[in-house]
């Protein structure tokens, strides 16, 4: 797949620019806790579904290189659940009777989606003595692993590559060679999880994770 080719490349790249000590160059692992949600909006009719969060599991691998005096570039692969919980059973529509909806409702269920994520990102970084703050900005494509339901209406179709965008914050404390951090992600989609007519399903997630990153050239 194309995914691994890239994922891969990189990789190998990396471990080059490390090992022959060109650039500055760091790599770590990061791990924590997702809030995900999901719209479900029925287009004829311009109608929102309601849909709660629902708290999952985030973990990727990453590697920093290109480091400049502010700036540097990272590539982070991400493993993440995404979904909604929801007692909406079915929507009825009476377009006799001015469009009424009647919504049915039941027992809440949960709706969950696994992605595999690459995203190549910019690392904005303000150094202090001990402390760094930083920032991030990059695209995210995302590759569905597995989808699972509790509803007794499974989405029959959906879109098994998806973009969307990285935006995060974090702070990082400096203990020699190591760097400890906290990281909170803001993830929305450019593509939808669904878009087959009448109903357009998009992901929006918030994650907050922790990590350790190793140095490995100055």
């Amino acid at each position: 797949m194309n995914w691994r080719k890239l994922s891969i490349g990189f990789l190998l790249l990396s471990a080059s620019l490390i090992l022959h000590g060109q650039y500055s160059a760091s790599f770590g692992i990061k791990a924590g806790i997702s809030l995900a949600n999901q719209s479900y909006r029925i287009t004829s009719i311009d109608y929102e579904l309601e849909t709660n969060p629902v708290p999952g599991p985030v973990v990727a691998l990453f590697a920093e290189t290109f480091k400049g005096k502010s700036f540097s570039f990272q590539f982070d692969v991400a493993y993440a659940s995404k979904g909604h919980c929801t007692s909406t059973e079915s929507v009825t529509v009476n377009h006799l009777d001015n469009d009424r909806i009647t919504v049915n409702e039941g027992d809440a269920a949960k709706s969950r989606f696994h992605y595999l994520s690459l995203v190549p990102l910019a690392r904005y970084r303000i150094d202090l003595e001990r402390l760094t703050p930083y920032f991030l900005l990059g695209p995210r494509v995302d590759f569905l692993l597995n989808y699972g339901t509790e509803s007794n209406y499974p989405l029959e179709s959906q879109n098994h590559t998806l973009l969307g965008l990285t935006a995060g914050a974090g702070v990082e404390l400096h203990v020699g060679n190591l760097g400890l951090f906290a990281e909170l992600q803001y993830l929305p989609d450019l593509s939808p999880v669904s878009n087959k007519e009448p109903l357009l399903i998009n992901n929006n997630m918030l994650s907050l994770s922790f990590g350790i990153r190793f140095s490995v050239s100055e």
